[in-house]
């Protein structure tokens, strides 16, 4: 028994040894494993480790850049920032200020009747499985403070979020919408200026680094960086506004009188810097409400689109003409064959019996007609462009040749597809190969035809001629300006290459005037200036015949030193007439007439303003001399004021009061001044209101300023500025006359 117990002992002793020994084996193996762990956590992934708890602690707040303002030439606003908000949801989240569920149907009601959302549309969206759900972005801050109400006084408190925000704003709407652009719901340009400069007027955002405890906490330390924001910066166009609502309203009474399918574009430039004055589209669409319109104009049309050919619809009607569409410039581009021709002395001006027109010609085996079924005979070079004769200038290629031609294109940037960048997006032009250019294709391009080049192309090639042969980058930006220093870097005008003599720019210029005065420019005319001009109509591509004829002209003015430009082109017409001498050339005239004077052009017959009514667009006289700003202004009628101490004839303006393109009465008073004498006076808005026309103009012109008059009868029963407000010399108050009994 003893024995057996002892036996028993024994085994006991070694299963107790055996466990010690594998439990000591076992604690030794997982020190081992941990050391190894460690070795590897601390000298193998150790700086990856420390990277990863160092961004934990760390907290980057980021802070969003302002989006730079666009300017007009003159300083006026055309795309700025203002406030809205995003206003989202937390589904399910929904309680009173008591804590007491809110149901889902109310919450989508309130959204939708005070946002003026779908209702439906909104439910959905409040009954998704989500933690947070956007209802609307960018929204008006007037609607948000509607919800706002409605939240207060229904006592919610938890399940809806009203966020601050910015979005771009356009305050002249559909103006120049097809040049300016719009932005997305980031802010940054998706088209147009607000795409083609966004790196300039974006910005880069800023942070504030701060260092925080497991809990989230900050802790206040040395450690705490802080990166400024850089504001985007401010964009000053060459654009001035009066000019383009100018060219606009012409534009869309031509599109629209003339029945043009596929709309038009016109463009103004100043050939010796080549600033661009005025850029438009019609259609145009509101820069605020990009989506407000089916580009269709059909909605049973539109609903069967899918979403990317809505898309390719609306990129269709925002695209700027002016840059991004190709077409044929037909007859105007008579003006650069003859350009060539004179430079490489194939040609004379007025050379008697230099070529014949019979109504056609005959190039290999195909006929080629004239525009004009009775034949124009014998002509000089002037003659075939007064008469913009196609077989005169088929004659005229033939005696250049292929390759003289395509090196000309050359030198004019016809093949440069960066010409216009600074615009927007453009496309290469497309001409044939000069290996594949044959007698008729030589014959084709040289009177404008079977070739696509865009307007801007085509009025910075002419304006060159204009510009006694030498070719300027067209520009649209003036100046930039750092929102956050005040610093502006001017964008000079970059002069390319000399293409043509100022001989051969003399000569085209003159024929030119001998178009609008004795040819197929005459519709081009503008009393009291002297006007040059070629008009153009092209046919359809073959294959492409449902696209129509584009009618076209294109101006200079004045002759003598060219200050303006003006390219007008009308897609498709289906008016009375096709022809770009009646259908575009009025266009031209029209927008010279008020453009030319606006900018302080004086006319042929300097004392005389021919003008039925006293209503009169205020010209812009800065960098004029204060003697030649007087004469100018003198002939509106309109009272000069000024106060220097210097030579007249020396002194130049630099500002005025009125701005120029202010509409102002004969006897209106503008106020001129220097960079020496620039001491502005205000004066206090007398009360107008009880007085009759004739009080309230004298009263105050006692005040120095002037007047716009709403009414013809009764007596003032409202004004702008109110009374006793000060303001500059020369400033305009509004007033409202009305009959009593009205």
């Amino acid at each position: 028994m003893k024995k057996e117990k002892k036996k028993k002992l024994s085994k006991d002793k070694k299963r107790t040894r055996r466990k010690l020994l594998v439990t000591g084996l076992s604690a030794t193996m997982f020190f081992l494993v941990l050391v190894g762990s460690l070795s590897r956590i601390i000298f193998v992934n150790g700086k990856k480790y420390s990277e990863k708890a160092y961004k934990q602690q760390m907290k980057n707040q980021m802070i969003s850049p302002r989006r730079g303002i666009i300017y007009d030439a003159n300083g006026e606003v055309l795309a700025r920032n203002i406030a809205v908000d995003t206003v989202s949801v937390n589904p399910g989240k929904f309680a009173y200020a008591n804590g007491k569920k809110v149901e889902d149907e109310m919450i989508a009601t309130g959204l939708a009747q005070n946002l003026g959302l779908d209702y439906q549309e909104v439910l959905e969206k409040v009954k998704k499985n989500s933690s947070v759900v956007v209802i609307a972005k960018k929204m008006d801050q007037e609607k948000t403070a509607l919800l706002r109400n409605w939240m207060a006084e229904k006592g919610i408190t938890k399940g809806i979020n009203i966020d601050e925000d910015t979005k771009r704003y356009y305050p002249h709407q559909t103006l120049a919408s097809n040049l300016i652009g719009i932005c997305g719901d980031d802010n940054s340009g998706i088209i147009g200026l607000e795409e083609r400069w966004d790196n300039v007027l974006t910005g880069t955002a800023g942070k504030i680094v701060t260092v925080q405890d497991v809990h989230k906490n900050a802790i206040s330390d040395e450690t705490e960086q802080y990166v400024p924001v850089e504001n985007g910066s401010n964009v000053y166009l060459t654009l001035d506004i009066t000019i383009q609502q100018i060219a606009e309203k012409y534009l869309k009474q031509a599109v629209e009188q003339n029945s043009c399918k596929g709309g038009g574009n016109v463009i103004i430039m100043n050939p010796q810097n080549g600033n661009i004055l005025a850029m438009a589209t019609y259609p145009d669409y509101n820069l605020n409400q990009p989506f407000a319109i089916e580009p269709t104009g059909d909605s049973a049309i539109w609903d069967t689109l899918t979403t990317e050919q809505k898309n390719t619809s609306y990129n269709k009607l925002w695209t700027n003409k002016s840059v991004s569409k190709l077409y044929e410039p037909g007859s105007t581009f008579k003006i650069i064959t003859s350009a060539i021709a004179l430079e490489e002395n194939l040609v004379q001006t007025d050379l008697p019996g230099d070529f014949m027109c019979t109504g056609s010609y005959q190039v290999e085996d195909r006929t080629i007609a004239c525009w004009r079924k009775e034949p124009h005979g014998s002509q000089t070079l002037r003659q075939a462009l007064c008469n913009s004769c196609n077989p005169a200038f088929m004659q005229l290629g033939q005696r250049i040749g292929a390759s003289t031609l395509y090196k000309y294109y050359e030198a004019f940037g016809l093949f440069d597809a960066s010409i216009g960048t600074g615009v927007a997006k453009t496309y290469r032009s497309v001409f044939h190969k000069l290996e594949n250019v044959g007698k008729v294709e030589l014959a084709t391009i040289s009177f404008g035809q079977r070739f696509e080049i865009s307007p801007l192309q085509l009025i910075t090639a002419v304006a060159s001629i204009a510009n006694d042969g030498e070719l300027v980058q067209p520009n649209i930006v003036k100046q930039i300006e750092n929102a956050d220093t005040g610093v502006i870097e001017v964008q000079k005008s970059k002069e390319i290459r000399q293409v043509v003599s100022k001989e051969t720019s003399e000569k085209i210029k003159d024929m030119m005037q001998s178009v609008v005065v004795e040819g197929t420019g005459k519709r081009a005319a503008v009393e009291g200036y002297t006007i040059g001009g070629k008009s153009g109509t092209s046919e359809p591509m073959a294959g492409d015949e449902e696209a129509g004829y584009t009618a076209s002209f294109i101006a200079i003015s004045p002759i003598e030193n060219t200050q303006v430009i003006v390219l007008a082109v009308l897609y498709d017409p289906e008016g009375e007439t096709y022809q770009g001498g009646q259908t575009a050339g009025p266009v031209a005239a029209n927008i010279l007439r008020e453009t030319l004077p606006y900018l302080g052009l004086n006319t042929n017959e300097q004392n005389v303003i021919k003008q039925e009514n006293t209503d009169f667009t205020l010209p812009n006289v800065a960098s004029k001399t204060i003697a030649s700003a007087k004469e100018l202004l003198k002939t509106y009628g309109f009272d000069v004021k000024i106060n220097i101490t210097g030579d007249e004839s020396t002194s130049v303006v630099t500002d005025q009061m009125p701005k120029p393109g202010t509409k102002l009465d004969k006897g209106s008073s503008v106020y001129l001044y220097t960079n020496e004498n620039d001491t502005r006076v205000s004066t206090k808005v007398p009360v107008l209101t009880g007085l009759t026309k004739e009080e309230a103009k004298a009263k105050l012109q006692q005040s120095n300023l002037n007047v716009k008059i709403e009414g013809e009868r009764g007596t003032v029963v409202s004004q702008e500025p109110q009374p006793n407000k000060s303001v500059e010399e020369g400033s305009i108050v509004d007033i409202v006359l009305q009959k009593a009994e009205e």
